[in-house]
């Protein structure tokens, strides 16, 4: 494997692990007592106090990025709102396979951007990531909620929008200082809208909160530095891979057997995430990547093309 392919390889498995963590702890937050707003607050006040220290490195990017990171950040906000306000009546394995929708409508918004170029390999591919992820997690048996799969849509929309957007403005600022100014700006949003909304705490709230902030902190920098290695598409199609990987988790450490249906999806997502590649549509870069390699640590960024 190459350089770069490791690279990649690690970020895209941080994500896949800290992204994968976080709807378990929600419903034991749920179970717990505690509200979506509290958890919400929770976690971006603690993601902005050690996001720094998963990072370690800070730059000043000027009033105009930070205006330019904050119209991104609202987006990550939303969306975790609307997954937890979704995570209220639905199970956590429909949500995540609800949520596996998202890679079409980054690829449809980048394909209407110029970006990408799909062709029917990648529509095939996509088809069959889908189709192996309901076998994964048995989507029949599972029940829905009308409000919940709103919830869901509305989550769907800003996470398709907040890659596409984010892929613009890590080609620009470092991903790494990226993170730091996303969790920064959304604990000042917390703390001005959603702090006067979440009542009592329940002494449960903080330990589960905490989890939630570090584990979306960790998957948050991961993602963004797999986002800037390969792209929006390509990324949101790898990430396909969580339900999967929840299910081999569970039958390794709980010791859940895994069925053959389930053993047929997994291979499908498998199939599925290497057909659906995009032919990226080269264009003269906006600006130059110097920030980047400034900010970036050079092993980060060695085997990039």
């Amino acid at each position: 494997m190459s350089n770069h392919g490791f690279i990649v390889t690690a970020w895209v498995s941080l994500v896949l692990l800290a992204a994968s963590i976080e709807p378990i702890i929600v419903k034991l937050g749920y179970n717990a007592s505690c509200t979506p707003f509290q958890l919400l607050a929770i976690k971006n006040i603690v993601a902005a106090i050690v996001v720094l220290p998963v990072t370690r490195v800070w730059r000043w990017v000027g009033i105009k990025g930070i205006v330019r990171i904050a119209s991104v950040s609202s987006l990550l906000l939303l969306n975790n709102l609307f997954v937890l306000m979704s995570l209220q009546s639905l199970h956590a394995v429909t949500v995540v396979t609800l949520l596996a929708s998202t890679p079409a409508l980054v690829a449809l918004t980048n394909q209407w951007l110029g970006r990408e170029k799909l062709n029917w390999k990648f529509w095939l591919g996509f088809v069959l990531c889908i189709s192996g992820v309901a076998l994964t997690v048995e989507l029949g048996s599972i029940g829905l909620a009308s409000a919940g799969i709103g919830y869901v849509a509305l989550a769907i929309l800003c996470s398709a929008l907040y890659r596409v957007r984010m892929e613009d403005v890590t080609a620009e600022i470092s991903p790494l200082v990226v993170s730091n100014y996303i969790f920064l700006i959304n604990a000042v949003l917390t703390c001005i809208f959603l702090v006067p909304l979440i009542g009592n705490l329940p002494q449960t709230a903080w330990p589960i909160g905490m989890w939630m902030g570090l584990a979306g902190a960790i998957a948050n920098v991961a993602f963004l530095m797999a986002l800037f290695l390969v792209g929006s598409t390509r990324i949101s199609i790898i990430t396909m891979l969580q339900p999967p990987v929840v299910i081999i988790a569970a039958s390794l450490i709980l010791k859940e057997p895994l069925t053959a249906m389930q053993i047929a999806g997994i291979g499908m997502v498998m199939l599925g995430i290497y057909l659906a590649n995009v032919r990226r549509i080269k264009k003269e870069a906006l600006s130059p990547l110097e920030s980047n390699e400034k900010a970036i640590p050079q092993s980060l960024l060695a085997g990039r093309s």
